[in-house]
């Protein structure tokens, strides 16, 4: 019976070390995410020099960027290009991306020929931070500042 038990104890610890080793830690930047705010951040000392929040109503914020884990990026709109209003329905754009962790940059590939990288000032598994462009000195500190546009998992 000892034996049995002692079986059945070493059995079940090798399952156990097969599941830890098979599961991958996925990365922070899949899933869902929502534009809430700009951010300009001084060159100097990375403080916030203006705060721009987006409202809940805005066609920005409703839209989703969704990156998924088999390489696809897909963009939800609900701005209306041709009438210019703020509507209900997706228009959806998809492409390929890679994210690259050591480097922190997002490269997206367009109609497969278009690349575009961008660069991850900081992720979290709640928040993303995107440099959207570096700036001239905004608050007169000799430093250029940088513009950082800040999403939440939705």
């Amino acid at each position: 019976m000892k034996k049995l038990i002692l079986i059945a104890l070493a059995s079940l610890s090798l399952i156990s070390c097969r599941k830890d080793d098979d599961e991958k830690e996925e990365s922070l930047i899949l899933g869902t995410w929502k534009t809430i705010e700009y951010r300009y951040i001084s060159g100097k000392d990375g403080s916030i020099i203006y705060l721009a929040t987006i409202p809940e109503t805005d066609c920005l914020r409703k839209s989703n960027y969704i990156y998924k884990n088999n390489g696809k990026f897909v963009t939800e709109f609900f701005y209306n290009s041709e009438t210019g209003e703020c509507g209900n329905i997706a228009y959806t754009e998809e492409s390929d991306y890679v994210y690259n962790e050591s480097e922190k940059t997002i490269s997206y590939k367009f109609d497969n020929s278009n690349e575009e990288i961008t660069k991850v000032y900081s992720l979290t598994k709640t928040e993303m931070q995107i440099l959207i462009q570096e700036v001239p000195d905004h608050n007169n500190d000799g430093i250029d500042d940088k513009i950082i546009r800040v999403y939440k998992r939705k």
